[in-house]
């Protein structure tokens, strides 16, 4: 199949800032399919985390957790941890959705030359999201323990597992096979891929706040207000449902957003795998060599047929 005009070309060498660069332009073109294939198979988790997310918000600003006085204090407590815990739960499926998604959408484009078959890309995402939800808990548990130990630790192992979730959607590996075949690909590359993996994260943070600014405007201004005009005694009145529903919603655009990161991801792995093994520019050559082959018999069939036509 012959690649689309704008298709953009994974397995090559990339610097700094065409990483970066490739990445939006990877959104831009095709977020239509990618929103669409994310909502048919990240959006229940999504929905979830939204729903836990305002519940938990509701309860944090609630009378009964701001004043230490009411009775009901503890109470509200334990319920505020217990919607917390879901919370998370809830993010972490999406977030292991999310990557899984974008992986099994990029690999979808790359084995047709630019186009992202819908099908195809749902069936992967449903036959590897067993395996990405280990992967997800096993590298979980590595930073945690990396950062328990020491804090460096687990700064330096959040670089490799970074592309943990690629490494498994690309390479058809097994959870523990990734998770070698990631420290391999850092190896001698640590630095670069920490600058590129803080950059999309500061972009991403960047973005975020930006879609954050509305609720962070609003709840000042209600705090102010109400400093003005209500006493110490009665904090729980400078919040009210409006900062529920403009909070919730601004952090659902921010993890929304948050899809720029595993497309970087991508890239990073691509441009790692080639400096190592160089094997998108050896599928290159061969498929040059296999047109030239195609050509040349092509040629000369039609020599002789019009040597038989002679």
């Amino acid at each position: 199949m012959i690649p689309t005009q704008n298709y953009i070309e994974f397995k090559r060498k990339r610097e700094f800032g065409d990483i970066i660069t490739d990445t939006f332009k990877f959104l831009r073109q095709n977020f239509k399919m990618i929103f669409k294939i994310l909502a048919k198979t990240a959006g229940i988790p999504f929905v979830f985390f939204v729903v836990a997310q305002v519940y938990y918000n509701t309860l944090t600003f609630s009378t009964a957790f701001i004043q230490s006085s009411n009775a009901f204090g503890a109470f509200e407590v334990t319920s505020i941890l217990v919607s917390a815990i879901f919370m998370y739960v809830f993010l972490f499926l999406y977030f292991s959705f999310l990557f899984t998604g974008v992986s099994c959408i990029i690999k979808s484009y790359i084995i047709n030359n630019g186009v992202i078959k819908e099908t195809e890309a749902i069936d992967n995402i449903r036959a590897k999201i067993g395996g990405t939800l280990l992967a997800g808990i096993a590298k979980f548990f590595i930073l945690a323990l990396g950062y328990i130990i020491c804090f460096i630790p687990g700064i330096y192992f959040s670089v490799p597992l970074y592309l943990l979730f690629a490494v498994f959607i690309f390479e058809n590996k097994n959870v523990s096979d990734a998770l070698g075949r990631t420290f391999d690909l850092v190896k001698e590359e640590w630095w670069i891929t920490f600058f590129t993996m803080f950059l999309i994260g500061l972009i991403w943070y960047v973005a975020s706040f930006v879609a954050s600014l509305p609720a962070l405007i609003y709840v000042w201004f209600q705090t102010f207000t109400s400093i003005q005009e209500i006493s110490y005694t009665e904090p729980d009145e400078m919040f009210d449902i409006v900062s529920v529903i403009i909070t919730s919603i601004s952090a659902a655009i921010q993890y929304i957003m948050y899809v720029i990161v595993p497309i970087g991801a991508s890239f990073v792995y691509y441009n790692l795998n080639e400096r190592k093994h160089q094997t998108g520019t050896l599928e290159r050559i061969n498929s040059i060599g296999a047109s030239d082959e195609e050509e040349d018999d092509m040629t000369n069939g039609s020599s002789n047929g019009n040597f038989g036509r002679l």
